[in-house]
């Protein structure tokens, strides 16, 4: 039992130090490990004559295996020091890399890919969250998270280009049919996540016993807020409720098919471009990208809470329905065209813009809609149906293309943003009429039990 004089509290810097440190991580490690990954389709698939639709599976097989290992990752942070647990998942995409670079058939890649997601999952999908969450435990939660996670965004900025500068000095042939000399970039990249995350977890860390990281004041404030919001939020059904609902599945259907239309944007977008344009300015599109994003992901919670979700998404679905319009004007263009440069920069950006549509978008959207009683339940639901669209929409993309051409494969990819955007905004609606009938209901039903 520790007494007063064990204690101490932690400065405000000392916190902000350790959000830098989980920002840093998403930019290089996590950067690493999974932004970077796009860029290599090409080349590996013209180095060893995959089809894009078996090769782009990684992605596919890496998802539902991180899904898989989450849950169990997010219960052993809770037994196990952070520190191990962060440098296991370094130690795990660091050697997913290695696998990379020594692989020349898909079962090598695809075991690969599944490592470094799980790998990921460790110090970023569940590591990440832990840190802040444990360092800002009432105020400051929410903007220490949204620093953190810009981190992914920055890392792009540059590790696009000196990923696609690397892969330049290890090809021969332009960069519509060239082949890699080497597996050598995949060793680099494997060493310098390893580097770089071994000095971050020399820092990185969770509250020590006796330090405090919330001043009394801070504690009650938080504790005063939080019985207030639940007192004045929407307590919301149960899960099994929801469930019942003919508007949710709706809402879940949009929701997968929006998945599969945008799973070709965040992983195949670079193997197309490779096919119209230098790999310097794939490079640079990639840097606008992350741009893109860095400003989505801050703008987001923003356009959630002035305009609610509606709106918000019916606003991320005309972003993402021009940044595929892009694409299309693209694949028209002869290879080298000094208009895709111009063009491929547009896409990025309204691409990055609409980012928080998938990444804050389900956990605003599980409260908002369904309220906050199985608030955790129905964040599982509304993510598994993004996911289960995700990990079927690249290698569909590829075999779309595969059946015909890049730009029949970007129609359909617009036409399931569109068809996903519009189910999805026309259930949100109806949810949200339900939701204040329900509301209605339940006041008339707490007024009558006074009076009787």
């Amino acid at each position: 039992m520790s007494t007063n004089a064990d204690q101490k509290t932690v400065s405000k810097g000392y916190k902000y130090f350790m959000v830098f440190l989980c920002m840093l991580t998403q930019a290089i490690p996590y950067g690493i490990a999974q932004n970077i990954q796009p860029l290599f389709i090409h080349p590996l698939v013209n180095t060893f004559h995959f089809t894009l639709a078996s090769y782009t599976l990684i992605f596919t097989f890496g998802a539902i295996a991180a899904s898989v290992a989450s849950p169990f990752i997010g219960k052993a942070l809770e037994k196990v020091n952070f520190r191990i647990m962060y440098l296991i998942g370094i130690g795990l995409s660091a050697i997913a890399y290695v696998i990379f670079g020594i692989s020349t058939k898909l079962p090598g890649f695809y075991t690969a890919a599944i490592i470094c997601m799980i790998g990921s999952t460790f110090f970023s999908g569940q590591g990440v969250p832990w840190v802040i969450n444990h360092w800002f435990p009432y105020k400051g939660r929410g903007v220490a998270l949204g620093i953190a996670f810009c981190g992914g965004s920055i890392g792009n900025i540059f590790l696009q280009p000196i990923t696609q500068k690397v892969l330049q000095n290890y090809m021969t042939g332009n960069t519509k049919t060239g082949h890699l000399t080497s597996m050598a970039p995949f060793f680099y990249f494997a060493i310098a996540l390893a580097i770089i995350g071994v000095i971050i977890a020399c820092f990185i860390r969770t509250p020590k016993k006796g330090e405090i990281v919330a001043t009394q004041k801070e504690i009650q404030e938080g504790k005063a807020a939080a019985s207030a919001k639940k007192a004045h939020e929407f307590q919301g059904w149960s899960s099994k409720q929801v469930i019942k609902m003919k508007w949710f599945w709706i809402f879940s259907l949009g929701f997968l098919i929006i998945g599969l239309g945008l799973a070709s944007l965040n992983e195949d977008y670079a193997a197309f471009l490779d096919t119209k344009m230098s790999l310097t300015d794939v490079g640079l599109v990639g840097s606008m990208y992350g741009v893109g994003c860095l400003i989505g992901n801050i703008s987001g919670g923003v356009l959630f809470d002035k305009f609610g979700t509606a709106k918000s998404m019916a606003y991320a679905g005309c972003m993402y329905v021009i940044s595929i319009g892009m694409m299309i004007l693209i694949s028209f263009q002869p290879y080298g065209a000094s208009q895709s440069r111009a063009i491929g920069i547009a896409y990025a950006i309204f691409c990055g813009l609409a980012v928080f549509s998938y990444m804050s978008g389900p956990a605003f959207m599980a409260k908002d809609l369904f309220g906050a009683k199985d608030q955790g339940v129905m964040l599982g639901y509304v993510g598994l149906a993004y996911a289960i669209g995700y990990a079927i929409g690249a290698p569909l993309f590829g075999i779309i293309k595969g059946k015909a051409n890049f730009t029949t494969a970007w129609w359909f990819m617009m036409a399931f943003v569109i068809i996903g955007f519009v189910l999805l905004v026309i259930s949100v609606v109806a949810i949200k009429r339900y939701q204040k009938k329900y509301i209605a209901q339940q006041a008339k039903a707490a007024t009558s039990a006074k009076e009787n």
